[in-house]
């Protein structure tokens, strides 16, 4: 059984511990991780069509660069989408740009 030790506010009023009898420590850290993740920095979500190339994974970090600004930036890879049709592949990314 783990328990989760929770405080309040800024951090100084003491809550109602978690208690999840079904998780495990490991699946917990990786709870606490992707939650940390999708709410610790603002960013923006960028809808990208690309060239297709076998190998992107969510979570990868891309290189991408828009037209309208002069330097490239980096964001993670959030979605992926893929359609054949016609012998034609069209692959679009879902990206997030820290802001």
């Amino acid at each position: 059984m783990s328990v989760i030790e929770v405080y309040r506010g800024d951090g100084l009023r003491e809550g109602a511990p978690i208690v999840e009898p079904l998780l495990s420590d490991e699946a917990l850290i990786q709870r606490g991780i992707a939650e940390m993740d999708a709410h610790a920095h603002a960013c923006n979500r960028v809808e990208m069509a690309v060239v297709f190339r076998p190998g992107f994974r969510l979570g990868q970090i891309v290189e991408a660069s828009d037209p309208s600004t002069a330097s490239p930036y980096r964001a993670k890879v959030t979605g992926i989408a893929i359609r054949v049709a016609e012998g034609v592949i069209d692959t679009r990314l879902d990206l997030e740009q820290p802001r």
